[in-house]
């Protein structure tokens, strides 16, 4: 399975210009990389801890795409 680090965050003073540049905002503070094997589906957070019984209705969601 490929892994992918986290992007951190950083704070800038104005959007940059072009077409080129995508923009996210975090309202909510939790940060979560989802992870699927076959039936098994994780959601891990920048610290390595897996969250999938705190957002079972994700688990659920991800489990049902092919």
């Amino acid at each position: 399975m490929r892994s992918f680090e986290f992007c951190l965050p950083t704070k800038g003073i104005a959007v940059p210009d072009g077409s080129d540049w995508l923009h996210e905002v975090k309202y909510d503070g939790y940060r979560l990389r989802l992870e699927r094997d076959g039936d098994r589906v994780r959601l891990i957070t920048r610290g390595g801890y897996n969250w999938a019984s705190r957002y079972p209705w994700i688990v659920e969601a991800a489990s049902k795409i092919r």
